[in-house]
């Protein structure tokens, strides 16, 4: 990867403003990036392997890293994680081998004004299946700016769990992207719960006819975070399915803004995607705003997309509160159940258990 050309990248590239869509719903004043570049980087990175797979620290020459996401990717925080990560980790799982239990990489950020900007390679060789638990923690002050590669090769499976649980105080601008080849699949589950302005950009390309693609995720926001969700779900190729479900819950003065894509390129006849985003708003202060915008260039496919903002339901408070449960009570139990289908996406016990809990912890009282 050329860290030189992905820094003319970051510089030439504006920085967030309003008039740009993925922008305008945020508050940037606390965006400071002078001298990003001079902080210093704060990264632990824990790893937990399995026997005949390699998970290792990643190396910068390692043939696959920036095949997806190259150094003049036109994403300013993308090119800034290109020209200045220093920490990383590869998971490769070779040619039909099946991990015998989760595989985990786990980032700790920590100390005040510092930066990281961790960088994730996973490559499922043909045939092969792995569980990857992937983790972003720490009670730090600064910047992070992430980067995750993933390919599934023809007839492999992937089930990766993305777990961000930073500090109230830290800025969080991620990008994940996956590519999934012919008769692959990859499952994947993203949860959202902390830093002030988090921004996550995750897209799944559909590279090989059969590929099969569910997406995910959830966002418990509260106080006065900013949540952003951009999604994309590229179909190159006719004949492959992808399935995307983003639930948010929102509380006191946050905000979140979502923005999600299909995208068919022409002749990918074949496609069959689906798209919903679904927001449950628990304060007269919260902000929300959802988009979801169709890009098909072929003509014989399937895809639909919605979107929804509302309360808890006054008619199921009600019959909830009649059998005995407090106020509190019943919207906590409404609460989890909405949340419900994305966690049951969750096939590890205690990953699950770790995803409840946060989300109790953010958006039930």
């Amino acid at each position: 990867m050329n860290r030189q050309l992905a820094w003319q990248t970051y510089e030439k590239l504006p920085p967030p403003q309003h008039r740009n869509v993925m922008w305008q719903r945020f508050d940037l004043r606390s965006l400071k990036l002078q001298d990003v570049e001079k902080r210093p980087q704060s990264v632990r990175v824990t790893l937990n392997a399995a026997p005949g797979v390699t998970l290792a620290p990643l190396a910068e020459h390692h043939p696959e890293l920036g095949r997806s996401i190259p150094a003049d990717e036109p994403n300013r925080f993308a090119a800034l994680n290109a020209a200045l990560w220093q920490h990383g980790a590869l998971l490769h799982v070779p040619a039909h081998h099946h991990a015998d239990r989760p595989l985990e990489i786990t980032y700790e950020v920590t100390g005040e004004n510092v930066t990281a900007f961790p960088r994730t390679l996973v490559v499922i060789e043909p045939g092969a299946e792995a569980t990857l638990i992937q983790r972003f923690t720490g009670n730090a002050t600064g910047l992070h700016a992430g980067v995750t590669e993933v390919f599934v090769k023809e007839g492999g499976r992937l089930h990766y769990i993305s777990e961000q649980n930073f500090g109230d105080s830290l800025l969080d601008f991620t990008l994940k992207r996956a590519h999934v080849a012919r008769d692959a699949e990859i499952d994947w589950v993203v949860g959202m719960f902390g830093g002030s302005l988090t921004h996550y950009d995750v897209e799944c390309v559909m590279d090989g006819e059969g590929g099969t693609s569910f997406m995910y995720g959830i966002g418990a926001a509260d106080g006065k975070q900013q949540i952003g969700q951009f999604t994309r779900q590229h179909h190159r190729t006719g004949n492959t399915t992808s399935d995307l479900m983003f639930k948010n819950v929102l509380r006191d003065a946050a905000r979140t803004h979502y923005v999600g894509t299909i995208k068919v390129e022409k002749n990918a006849n074949g496609t069959n995607a689906y798209q919903a985003n679904r927001n449950l708003v628990l304060s007269e202060k919260v902000k929300c705003d959802t988009r979801p915008i169709l890009e098909i260039e072929s003509n014989r496919l399937r895809c639909t997309h919605g979107a929804t903002v509302g309360r808890l339901d006054e008619n199921q408070l009600y019959y909830l509160r009649s059998r005995g449960l407090t106020a509190a009570q019943a919207q906590n139990m409404l609460i989890e159940a909405f949340l419900e289908p994305i966690l049951a996406r969750i096939r590890i016990p205690a990953v699950y258990d770790e995803f409840q809990q946060l989300v109790r912890q953010k958006a039930l009282r």
